[in-house]
């Protein structure tokens, strides 16, 4: 197949920003596009693995911990307790080299296309006078009037059409503006060290409205395109990945025999992010699993401590597993509400109760409950007798289960990967 141009994908974070991101690559790469990805080395092994190229840019986990004197817990937690450290200690003292890198590496390209903390994106689109797709993976960072993020300091913020809660969604949006207008100069500051334009866009409130194309990939289930959207955006659909290898994703032969063994488990998960603030979310999920008898398995991450039920026979303790492959063989899932995994358990057609941790959490917690297909539970109130209540009421509401099961072949038949490649291939495609 004649290649069909270049396209870089940038993105940072966690494995919940990655994988949607190895999905469009290669269905961009199924339409004959050279792909490669910009992101931190940590991440080479698994996007090579995948069939894509990598391009390193922005700092590893080792230089954020080295550079902050902070351990990955620590830095978690800051980032947990404080949207300004995200940005004002993290991203924006280091956005000028991952931009400079970011324009290294999209010489030659057809197009770049970046997440909406991959500020650099923009400016290599900009440089290299490329075309820019934005995307955002979750619906918080959109931040429609209509249809506001749940956001812990602000939980006035509701849906409305008219009247005087749309009014105060208003106002908190003008206020949030204003909060958040002190990160304009520095990014302009960087702008003018590139030889680009000043631009009055808010980092937050405009991400993606100065792009060519703006795509949500996240479900229409959570929030579907609003009236007050950006004319260039659209949501496109969840991009699923999760494979550790590239090939097809496969549960470990000791977990499959574990789900042989007995009754549907329990699933209790941190995801990839909140997973290194675990606290005692374990601990108390195994106390809530032995309190209802049930089975469980528990996925505590690559640092977690896998003898925490050792000789329990109703318990499995791994590093990780495949959502895909093992939430629809779970009683009910137990997580921290990442994007990633509500899309996944939303496909999976099991009820949810979700804990959520950081950022964007609270807001998906709130899509889920809003759907009602599970129930949230605040972290603080993470205790096991709390925990086997919450579970023991899923379980006995008819309602959350037929909603869970209605909504899941929705989820599945959503290929957000191939939607949003078409959209970004008809960009370059010669009109």
């Amino acid at each position: 197949m004649e290649a069909a141009g270049r396209i870089v994908l940038a993105t940072g974070g966690s494995l919940g920003d990655l994988h949607p991101f190895i999905a469009l690559g290669r269905a961009l790469q199924s339409l004959g596009h050279d792909v490669g990805i910009a992101t931190a080395v940590d991440y080479r092994d698994k996007i090579e693995a995948a069939g894509l190229t990598f391009h390193q840019v922005g700092p590893s986990i080792a230089d954020l911990t080295r550079e902050t004197g902070m351990d990955l817990s620590a830095l978690t937690a800051a980032i947990a307790k404080s949207d300004r450290f995200l940005f004002g200690e993290i991203l924006l003292p280091r956005a000028e080299d991952a931009a400079r890198q970011l324009i290294a590496v999209t010489e030659g390209a057809a197009a770049v296309v970046g997440s909406t903390l991959a500020i650099g994106a923009q400016f290599a689109a900009e440089h290299w006078r490329i075309p820019c797709v934005a995307v955002s993976l979750q619906p918080t960072m959109v931040f429609s009037r209509y249809d506001p993020p749940f956001l812990p300091a602000a939980p006035w913020l509701k849906p409305a059409t008219s009247g005087p809660q749309l009014w105060l969604n208003d106002l908190t949006r003008t206020l949030g503006r204003m909060s958040t207008a002190r990160w304009t100069a520095p990014m302009n500051a960087i702008r003018a060290s590139l030889g680009l334009p000043q631009t009055k866009d808010n980092i937050v409130f405009d991400a993606g409205r100065s792009a060519d194309l703006y795509l949500g990939l996240y479900s229409p289930l959570l929030s579907p395109r609003q009236a007050d959207a950006a004319p260039n955006f659209d949501v496109v659909g969840y991009a699923a990945y999760d494979s550790e290898t590239g090939a097809p994703s496969a549960l470990s032969p000791e977990l499959e025999a574990f789900l042989k063994a007995g009754p549907p488990p329990l699933v209790f998960t941190l995801g990839s992010a909140a997973v290194n603030i675990p606290g005692d979310f374990y601990v108390e999920s195994l106390k809530a699993a032995r309190r209802l008898g049930r089975r469980a398995v528990l996925l505590v991450g690559p640092d977690g401590d896998r003898t925490l039920a050792e000789a329990d026979p109703g318990i499995h303790v791994a590093a990780y597993a495949p959502f895909s492959i093992l939430f629809p063989r779970a009683a009910a899932i137990v997580h921290q509400g990442g994007i990633g995994t509500v899309h996944q358990a939303l496909s999976s057609g099991r009820p949810q109760l979700v804990v959520p941790h950081l950022g964007d959490q609270y807001d998906n917690a709130a899509r889920v409950v809003r759907l009602g297909c599970g129930r949230s539970l605040a972290r603080p109130r993470y205790r096991s007798e709390t925990v086997a209540a919450a579970l023991r009421a899923l379980a006995e509401d008819p309602l959350v289960s037929a909603r869970a099961e209605a909504i899941a072949p929705q989820g599945r038949a959503q290929d957000g990967a191939a939607n949003a490649a078409e959209r970004i291939s008809a960009l370059l495609r010669p009109s």
